[in-house]
């Protein structure tokens, strides 16, 4: 979840399917109407690829947009995603194509943010079934 002065504004979810044998991740988020065009989207992006990436050992990560979601677009193209194709999504009860993005750990590191602290990640790991970060 994503608050902001107290306010619930969104959220960002983090998905993997056999995450141990591919290291991939997917990114989807929603943010509030009237708190988008401030950041906050990126912010989040950003925090939750930190997590995968750094706290997880990730190798990739994925995400798609609508084509005329220009924020989201925008938000994938400056965190150094690229283009991975297109594919379709139903939205509102009808077809709409959607942009795919990939980022690769290599190209997180160029833009890895120094300012972002993990708490509890290795606590999780196990949990999750993912092996000490010195084992992966």
């Amino acid at each position: 979840m994503v608050v902001v002065d107290g306010e619930p504004l969104g959220m960002q979810d983090l998905v993997a399917t056999d995450f141990c044998d591919f290291g991939s991740v997917t990114t989807f988020s929603w943010l509030d109407r009237d708190a988008r065009g401030r950041g906050l989207g990126k912010e989040m992006r950003q925090a939750v690829l930190h997590l995968a990436f750094d706290g997880f050992g990730a190798r990739a990560a994925t995400s798609g947009a609508f084509v005329d979601n220009h924020a989201s677009n925008r938000v994938s193209e400056a965190l150094g995603y690229q283009r991975n194709g297109s594919d379709w999504a139903t939205r509102r009860g009808e077809a709409a194509e959607l942009q795919r993005w990939r980022l690769t750990r290599e190209r997180w590191s160029e833009r890895r943010r120094e300012d972002i602290d993990l708490v509890g990640v290795a606590e999780c790991r196990p949990v999750l079934g993912l092996a000490a970060p010195d084992d992966h």
